[in-house]
């Protein structure tokens, strides 16, 4: 039987199994650090009421209290800090790092490793980047808004960004054609191919036939059918000959590095510019994206020739 959720686990029991989870993860930890979780329901201390004094955590003589954890929290994107605030488990990770960090951190300062030149460099120029985020982020970033005439012209702007492109459902044959073969065998493959061609020229079932004597694997089964796809997925060869065809239009022999291919095209997708009320807030995030960048760029370029 597959393992249960949480859900369906009584609450004493799904109680116990936090309990001993936790104790686990304690063992796991330097015995040098003593970290003591003053509650062990991790739900009651991580998802209830938000205390921002609550300790969650004592590493020696430091503690680690709520408004820390929310404090790192704050770090985030605001779409990427509602997702944590609303799961437990992504809180309870969020937690455990801040632990590790001040564990491992605190046994590195014993060792005298924040005194060491070449780290304390590495450490000016994290803090620098860290400062230049926040900075852009705060000063910048979220200093740009989109209104709904800016996301409208953003639209009728960028119509390939919406545009849904031509896709064709085709199906082919291959005749597979290893790059080692002799001019002798070259001449027995397409030979081959040639005479499957004639075959459904003369009226054979494609898709009899491509079960019959495809050697595409992942098509053989399906009668050869390789589904819709737009441009820029297949071989250049394969995809000028295919779109190239009209619904039910059978090609030549098409080569590619993998043998001799004849395909046929089923159906046909035109290339459809999405309806700007059905997209709209999706036009709006591609177009918040964009200024953002844009925003960035244009400070940076200041800031530099300033």
């Amino acid at each position: 039987k597959s393992e249960k959720n949480f859900s369906e686990v009584p609450a004493n029991a799904s109680e116990n199994i936090k309990r001993k989870r936790i104790k686990k993860m304690i063992k796991t930890l330097p015995k040098t650090a003593i970290i003591v979780l003053l509650v062990l329901g991790i739900s009651s201390w991580l998802w209830a009421q938000d205390k921002s004094k609550e300790v969650l955590a004592k590493i020696g003589n430091k503690t680690i209290t709520t408004a820390d954890l929310n404090r790192v929290i704050g770090f985030h994107e605001p779409a990427q800090q509602k997702m944590i605030q609303n799961n437990p488990q992504i809180k309870e990770a969020l937690l455990w790092q801040m632990i590790r960090s001040a564990v491992v951190s605190e046994a590195a300062r014993k060792k005298g490793f924040d005194k060491r030149p070449e780290i304390r460099a590495q450490q000016e120029i994290m803090a620098n980047n860290f400062l230049a985020a926040v900075f852009l982020q705060k000063e910048v970033v979220e200093k740009v808004s989109v209104t709904e005439e800016k996301a409208l012209a953003y639209y009728k702007d960028h119509p390939d960004v919406f545009r849904t492109p031509e896709m064709i459902r085709a199906r082919h044959i291959l005749i597979k054609q290893e790059a080692t073969a002799g001019e002798e065998e070259k001449k027995k493959i397409r030979e081959k191919a040639e005479g499957v061609l004639k075959r459904l020229k003369d009226g054979a079932d494609f898709e009899k036939t491509a079960v019959e004597v495809s050697d595409d694997p992942g098509t053989k089964d399906k009668g050869g059918d390789l589904e819709y796809f737009p441009r820029g997925t297949m071989l250049p060869s394969f995809e000028e000959a295919a779109f190239s065809l009209k619904v039910g239009e059978l090609s030549g022999l098409v080569e590619t590095e993998f043998g001799y291919h004849i395909i046929r095209v089923d159906e046909r997708k035109e290339a459809v510019l999405e309806p700007y009320e059905k997209i709209k807030d999706q036009v709006k995030d591609k177009a918040l994206q964009d200024l953002k960048k844009a925003a960035v760029s244009e400070f940076v370029e200041k800031a530099v020739k300033q």
